[in-house]
């Protein structure tokens, strides 16, 4: 397939230029596709950054040639992309646990980081629901936070948080809707490190003072590519399992066989009762793409 060897073709750039200096852009242009849409799908296969993948590489041939020849620490360091024997100390032990020095001695465990091998099986054995949607600019306002590494355990908290403690309500209230209406979350501002920011909330109409603990988030217009979970979903631990495999499917099926990637602008999870006694609601996950 196309974009497996694509991705492949990137992970050869990447090992071929550890030694050198190294910009995700080349990266991504090695994969034919944009920085931004190679850094969502990178992420989303592997579980790393782009940049974690690229630093452990490199400290784990580091610590290969530390232990296997007399070459000097700073000779390495320098190799390595690192600027002083200070930072690449202190990166080599956030990994491996020992000093570079300590690396050369008998009987010290060093952590190897393997090159990464894409694999993806397209079984077509479930299809996968989507739609395109032109959709106009809007500005939307709710609760904030920020999602630091592993959205599908920290989301859940800071949803159950505001539910909780009312803040939820607060803000059907602020927008003239019922009590316990659910609410979109937003992805945007997506950072390097995996990082983002996360905002539930909803369409702001006009005219409406806004308070100081909420935020504004302007949303340009754009093409969707609207996936559904096929299937009503309850509260709690199933609901979660449900958009965690909808956004799996996404990048491990639809992204690398169809032909549109991912453009930057916030990513959307949109939420509909069908039964609001029985806890039971649809889900959907739209994503900012465009035809490569």
């Amino acid at each position: 397939m196309e974009a497996l060897r694509l991705l492949r073709q990137a992970i050869d750039y990447v090992e071929e230029h550890l030694q050198s200096q190294i910009e995700i852009e080349d990266i991504a242009q090695a994969a034919m596709t944009s920085k931004y849409h190679f850094q969502r799908m990178f992420h989303a296969l592997t579980g790393f950054t782009v940049t974690e993948y690229v630093r452990n590489r490199r400290l784990t041939l580091a610590a290969e040639e530390l232990a296997a020849t007399d070459h000097k620490v700073i000779e390495i360091a320098l190799k390595y992309g690192y600027e002083s024997p200070e930072a690449f100390a202190k990166a080599f032990q956030r990994m491996h646990g020992v000093t570079p020095l300590s690396a050369r001695k008998a009987n010290v465990k060093l952590k190897a980081f393997p090159r990464i091998s894409f694999q993806i099986q397209l079984k077509g054995e479930t299809e996968m629901n989507y739609r395109l949607v032109e959709e106009a600019a809007v500005t939307v306002v709710g609760k904030e936070t920020v999602i630091h590494k592993d959205a599908y355990n920290e989301v859940p908290v800071f949803t159950e948080t505001i539910w909780n403690d009312g803040t939820h309500d607060r803000i059907n209230e602020l927008l003239g809707r019922p009590a316990g209406s659910l609410l979109y979350g937003y992805h945007y501002d997506y950072a390097e490190d995996g990082s983002r920011r996360y905002l539930m909330g909803m369409d702001l109409p006009a005219g409406k003072v806004i308070p100081q603990d909420f935020t504004v988030l302007h949303i340009p217009a754009q093409v969707y590519a609207v996936f559904d979970d096929s299937e009503r979903i309850r509260e709690d631990v199933e609901k979660e399992a449900v958009i965690l495999n909808i956004w799996r499917r996404i990048y491990a099926e639809w992204f690398p066989s169809s032909n549109f990637e991912q453009v930057e602008g916030p990513c959307l999870e949109k939420y509909y009762w069908t039964d609001e006694e029985q806890g039971e609601a649809v889900s959907e996950v739209w994503i900012p793409v465009r035809r490569k």
